[in-house]
């Protein structure tokens, strides 16, 4: 992993700190910065497929003491086959579109910020500012693709922020209105994209990392034909 075609990648250590997903426990990473050259997509796209993380600038995977808990997960486009519950949410959000927007929106900071007050209270997330926003959402050193879930009004029920990789999409951050719970906004922001990926003839959408033990990573592997990263390897089953 020490290096990329001419390019060296430093990796470095963190120090422990208090696990964001399983309380009680601690956390520690491995992480190791994007290169500011044009070298930094395809640095992405690689590590991502390596187990890898994104975070702002620098890429991570966790390294973490007596603790393997987090586990890289995928969706294979090409197989990937929607089950009834998947076709109740689209025709249940039939009214709304994904709309490729790259602009920022005080909207969508409004949103954020709702989202986060409602459904994750004691994260860090409900303090950031509205600088810390559009550093997070507008200004990564990659190519990233940002969707909204629009209805025919242009009212604002979702975003979701996307890593654009060789073989696909990885999936930074997505947010939704927290009131609309049973249209199931979460799961449709992510079906909408795989449908978009399938229009693209992509192969992959990352989720980032699955966790058994958090109930809020539980619809990460409710999807079929999801893919684990396990023992250096992409597999089908854990």
């Amino acid at each position: 992993m020490g290096t990329l075609k001419k390019n060296e990648l430093i990796l470095k250590s963190s120090t422990e700190f208090p696990c964001s997903y399983i309380k009680g426990r601690f956390e520690k990473r491995i992480f190791v910065n994007i290169p500011k050259d044009k070298t930094g997509n395809e640095v992405i796209s690689k590590l991502t497929q390596k187990g890898f993380r994104r975070n702002y600038d620098h890429m991570y995977i966790p390294s973490c003491k007596n603790c393997i808990s987090c586990i890289s997960l995928r969706l294979n486009i090409s197989k990937f086959i929607y089950s009834k519950s998947n076709k109740r949410n689209l025709k249940t959000n039939s009214d709304l579109s994904l709309v490729d927007n790259q602009c920022y929106s005080e909207k969508r900071f409004k949103l954020f910020n709702q989202y986060c007050r409602i459904r994750h209270s004691d994260g860090q997330m409900r303090y950031m500012t509205q600088s810390d926003f559009i550093n997070f959402f507008h200004r990564s050193k990659n190519k990233t693709k940002i969707f909204d879930l629009i209805n025919s009004n242009k009212e604002l029920y979702g975003s979701i922020l996307l890593d654009v990789l060789d073989d696909g999409y990885s999936a930074v951050y997505s947010f939704f209105d927290p009131y609309s719970n049973k249209r199931g906004l979460g799961k449709n922001l992510i079906l909408t994209t795989v449908k978009k990926l399938k229009e693209q003839k992509k192969s992959y959408l990352y989720l980032g990392y699955w966790i058994k033990e958090s109930k809020n990573m539980k619809y990460k592997s409710s999807f079929n034909n999801v893919e684990y990263f396990l023992n250096g390897e992409w597999k089908d089953k854990l």
